[in-house]
């Protein structure tokens, strides 16, 4: 084989291994692909980037077996034009050999992986598309190495070695539910158990303020009623956006803002984090939130704005849904002059019983869904209500339940107490 025709096929080889490297790479390093998987069309593109995030080892039997194929060529054609045309171009194979190697592991391995680790997310999106025409070819050849693998480990691999399959959640849940009815655990283990499996499937859309009740200013408003929304905000963190509330500008930290002496909003403004509504929410908090001034904004399946979760809702609303319930002692606490705290949780019955009212539920069990109810929104804290011959005022408040209310029995008016006793024979 001429140099001519050894030389391009040996760099067409080059800058395949070092698209198979960056990938490889960034299949393990991406950090922001979720941000970049919710901007993306439904698609080809998209399914093969959300089965690599779901589970990147299966992806990698590809990517190896493309890379050792390379490895192995390049190191053949390297090989002869050592030892054929550079040896007729009187050139020492002593030299030559170490220069070829090393330009082979620095442009094939080195850089790609450098260039991948500093933006895994575009890498990995550019890689597959130029590799997507070759998974004919290469799906068939990575299932027939899985099974030779798997044969491998199957007869040769001593048993105590072996990885244990990872058990289930349904598995788990019928573990559970097995060792209850033994006796191994009570109905309150079993509970907390369980619900430890609902907390881990979480997601953060299951915890976000949704986008009707978020804060939201359009940033070509004149600087003065951008200051009036941001001093009027009841939540700690604003949304500047565009013309719409999908083009988002930025997020504002209220408390800081007023902190800072009430700077111009641009001064204060913070790039906010865009995660899809599918994201994990246990992911996010040990990801994102690290910090109580952090926000994520949840954007839906086109890209659009759908809410906003904090830290605080976050903790709250697994703290809440892992212990809602403290015992009736907990559930209602008397505060004097008639004015008694009740938790969302406690039940209508029981709140009749320590205020010796009557209360007609309605088939509700709880003062919180009883309040819901009658009002038929979610009200916000320091609302103040009539509900059954009580005055309520709510306190705590998450996205979708009430946490915390203040009760007391609705006073008549004098006018009519002296009515009823002068219409008392």
């Amino acid at each position: 084989m001429p140099l001519l025709a050894a030389a391009p096929l040996y760099l067409g080889l080059l800058a395949l291994l070092a698209v198979v490297s960056a990938m490889e790479t960034a299949t393990f390093a991406v950090r922001d692909a979720p941000m970049r998987l919710a901007k993306l069309r439904p698609g080809t593109l998209r399914d093969d980037l959300q089965i690599i995030l779901a589970n990147p080892f299966l992806h990698l039997h590809r990517t190896l077996l493309v890379s050792a194929s390379l490895n192995l060529a390049l190191t053949a054609l390297g090989v002869f034009l050592v030892a054929e045309p550079f040896k007729a171009m009187h050139i020492n194979p002593w030299l030559s050999a170490p220069v070829l190697f090393s330009v082979t592991v620095l442009f094939g391995d080195v850089i790609p992986k450098f260039i991948a680790v500093r933006a895994p997310a575009a890498v990995l999106l550019h890689t597959l598309r130029i590799l997507r025409p070759l998974r004919s070819v290469l799906d068939p050849l990575a299932l027939q190495a899985e099974r030779a693998s798997d044969w491998m480990i199957r007869y040769f691999v001593p048993r105590h070695m072996k990885a244990r399959q990872p058990i289930t959640r349904d598995e788990l849940e019928t573990l559970i539910e097995m060792r209850e009815e033994q006796g191994t655990l009570d109905n309150i283990e079993s509970e907390i158990l369980t619900e430890i499996l609902e907390i881990t499937e979480l997601s953060i859309r299951d915890c976000m303020v949704p986008r009707v009740d978020l804060t939201l200013i359009e940033g070509t408003d004149p600087s003065r009623e951008i200051a009036e929304s941001l001093e009027q905000s009841r939540s700690r963190f604003a949304v500047l956006h565009g013309e719409t509330p999908d083009t988002v500008l930025g997020i504002v930290d209220v408390p800081q803002w007023k902190l800072a002496g009430r700077p111009s909003w641009r001064e204060v403004l913070q790039v906010p984090v865009f995660l899809p509504e599918t994201f994990s929410a246990l992911d996010a908090l040990r990801q994102h939130l690290t910090r109580s001034s952090a926000c994520i904004l949840i954007l839906d399946e086109y890209g659009g704005l759908e809410g906003m979760v904090t830290q605080e809702e976050l903790v709250d609303w697994l703290l809440y849904d892992a212990a809602p319930w403290q015992g009736d002692t907990a559930e209602v606490r008397d505060l004097g002059n008639g004015r008694f705290i009740a938790d969302g949780t406690a039940r209508v019955d029981h709140l009749a019983e320590v205020l010796d009212i009557e209360l007609n539920p309605e088939g509700i069990d709880t003062i919180g869904g009883l309040i819901f109810t009658h009002l038929g929104y979610l009200p916000k804290p320091g609302e103040r209500v009539k509900v059954q011959g009580l005055e309520v005022k709510i306190r705590r408040v998450s996205r979708r339940r009430i946490q915390q209310v203040e009760v007391r029995p609705e006073t008549k008016p004098k006018v009519d107490e002296e009515a009823e006793a002068e219409q008392t024979p």
